[in-house]
């Protein structure tokens, strides 16, 4: 039995390598899909990796409460974001931080250097919320926000970009005409807090901000804020934790029961699983034009096979003629058929590897090949051959000696 597979098996390679071209062509589509079907599934995990990463750095137990940017227009006297609401929300249960957030940038002057510099004007709950740490020196303190001091802690990476090697505690630079002293530098952390990247920014007194760098988006109001960072204690309980958090804001804003919100709360966790949505549902599109190609090279191989079943109608025929059973006219064809098909995901395979390497590298991905998608690779060109390959080899099979030796 295995003899007489082997001796198939031959004689469908020379059918194939007899018409190399024909072959190569043939195996194309076979070839796109299987390398594209690998690619999008690798690029697609380490995409959702990615997005759920990115994400986690900024703390999925994190909560925004900020005024929206579409505000209903049936809300006659909205209300700003102040620390009222930042002092109310510190008392609600399963809150282990509230602070203020008001984002900023200004050109900072340190003797003959001047920078950009990206501020946040806050107060300490920042550090509990975004578990930020001061490596060198202090934070500012209650009584220096309090008296509007002009203090900063500045990330590390703007600390050696500003200061170089000197020793910038006790340093003072200007922010707007404004002198400030540096009082402490952070660890380095990495990027975090909503965009804010406090590696390369500082961070100074809310109070300070607002009065007198007239920072946020509200300058008019010198107690509004851009938004509120809340830290939640468990993940698990967000949702509990943030209808608390806005019934508490309800109070402060003095709505009406029936009223709406004036308003809104944003968590990272939803915007974390809505990402990772986005990019399953790309991946799973993508994947389907991959599969598409797949069956329009099985469609190209079952074309060819039955183009070869017309060529060789006399070679059919001499096989039967000497003794060859039917189903020994089908093995051959079927194995034809599925041997073409697997030789082209191979080299898909091949392609698919190398292309998931490149994609990985220049798009700075950490792209993991998938060995469940190479295996359902290899396996849906080896189903397409056989699939595809059956009816050519069955019509071969049903051919007669003698028709088969008349055929011209």
């Amino acid at each position: 039995m295995i003899d007489s597979f082997l001796a198939v098996f031959k004689i469908s390679l020379k059918a194939i390598f007899a018409n190399k071209m024909r072959a190569a062509l043939t195996s194309l589509g076979i070839i796109i899909g299987v390398a594209a079907v690998i690619t999008v599934l690798a690029v697609g995990s380490a995409t959702k990796k990615s997005i759920a990463d990115r994400f986690s750095n900024m703390g999925t137990n994190i909560i925004f409460l900020r005024q929206p940017w579409d505000l209903d227009e049936s809300i006659s006297s909205p209300k700003d974001v102040t620390m009222d609401d930042v002092v109310a929300i510190r008392e609600v249960e399963g809150v282990s931080a509230a602070a203020p957030y008001i984002q900023t940038s200004f050109d900072v002057k340190y003797k003959n250097t001047s920078v950009s510099l990206s501020a946040l004007a806050t107060d300490t709950d920042i550090f509990k919320a975004y578990d930020w740490s001061v490596d060198k020196g202090r934070s500012f303190t209650e009584k220096e926000i309090a008296s509007y001091a002009q203090v900063m802690v500045i990330g590390a990476t703007a600390a050696q970009t500003i200061f170089g090697d000197v020793d910038p505690l006790n340093k003072t630079v200007v922010l707007s005409n404004i002198p400030f002293t540096v009082v402490g530098v952070t660890k380095k952390t990495g990027s975090s807090g909503f965009g804010f990247n406090i590696d390369e920014g500082a961070l100074i007194p809310y109070t300070t901000g607002k009065v007198k760098l007239n920072s946020g988006w509200q300058s008019s109001n010198r107690r509004a804020l851009d938004r509120v960072v809340i830290k939640v204690e468990d993940f698990n309980k967000i949702e509990n934790t943030k209808v608390d958090i806005q019934n508490t804001v309800r109070n402060t804003h003095h709505i009406h029961p029936l009223g709406k919100d004036d308003f809104q709360l944003d968590d990272f966790a939803s915007f974390v699983e809505q990402a990772k949505s986005t990019a399953t549902t790309m991946s799973l599109f993508l994947g389907i034009i991959g599969a598409v190609s797949l069956i329009v090279g099985g469609i190209g191989v079952m074309n060819i096979m039955l183009v070869s079943v017309t060529e060789r109608t006399r070679e059919i025929g001499i096989r039967m003629a000497i003794g060859a059973t039917s189903w020994n006219i089908r093995l051959q064809f079927l194995v034809e058929s599925v041997t073409l098909s697997c030789m082209g995901g191979l080299i898909g395979i091949v392609l698919g590897v190398i292309f998931t390497l490149f994609v990985a590298k220049y798009m700075s991905l950490s792209a993991q090949l998938s060995v469940w998608a190479i295996v359902v690779s290899a396996g849906f060109s080896a189903a397409t051959g056989i699939f595809f390959g059956y009816y050519p080899a069955y019509k071969a099979s049903k051919l007669t000696p003698i028709d088969a030796l008349r055929y011209e």
